[in-house]
């Protein structure tokens, strides 16, 4: 497995893994969210990855520039946290442990930005999500009604000096 960064070549194959998940359960995305528009926006900025299995792209995730959940008061590390979103892999190879090996390659990408902690909205009916992120360390530290749901509002500490206060 390879996590690395999107390019400009695989914003139709993100595209595609967006749609095959949009109306299956758990799914909160609508026809419309994650489109071209969210891809465009996150190449731009380079902070999309894809998780790659023998040179096949099975998975995506964004490592948001900007952290719209910053505003909560919740979270126990407020500077230098990082968020990331539309976490998806293909439907065809989901049970398999590849969402965690995802939230693997952005711990460690952010670990070596530096960052402080990590930030995830998750649905509150997306069960497998919650699970996943609970398993990775995540602590739940808030609710809102955001986005046009109910989402718990997730954060991991990293292992910095502010995390061990």
């Amino acid at each position: 497995m390879v996590f690395r960064q999107a390019g400009q070549a695989d914003a139709q194959t993100v595209l595609a893994l967006y749609n095959s998940v949009k109306g299956t359960p758990f799914c909160v995305w609508d026809e419309d969210y994650p489109g071209e528009e969210e891809i465009r926006g996150d190449l731009a900025a380079r902070c999309l990855y894809v998780l790659e299995d023998m040179g096949e792209t099975v998975g995506a995730v964004s490592i948001v520039p900007e952290n719209e959940t910053d505003r909560f008061e919740c979270w126990k590390v407020r500077q230098n946290a990082r968020e990331f979103a539309r976490v998806v892999i293909r439907p065809d190879h989901q049970g398999r442990g590849l969402s965690r090996l995802l939230v693997e390659g952005v711990v460690k990408e952010l670990r070596a930005r530096g960052a402080e902690a990590i930030h995830i909205s998750v649905a509150k009916t997306n069960i497998p999500a919650g699970r996943l992120y609970a398993k990775a360390g995540f602590t739940v530290r808030g609710e809102a009604d955001i986005f046009g749901g109910s989402y718990y509002l997730c954060e991991m500490v990293l292992d910095t000096e502010v995390g061990k206060q």
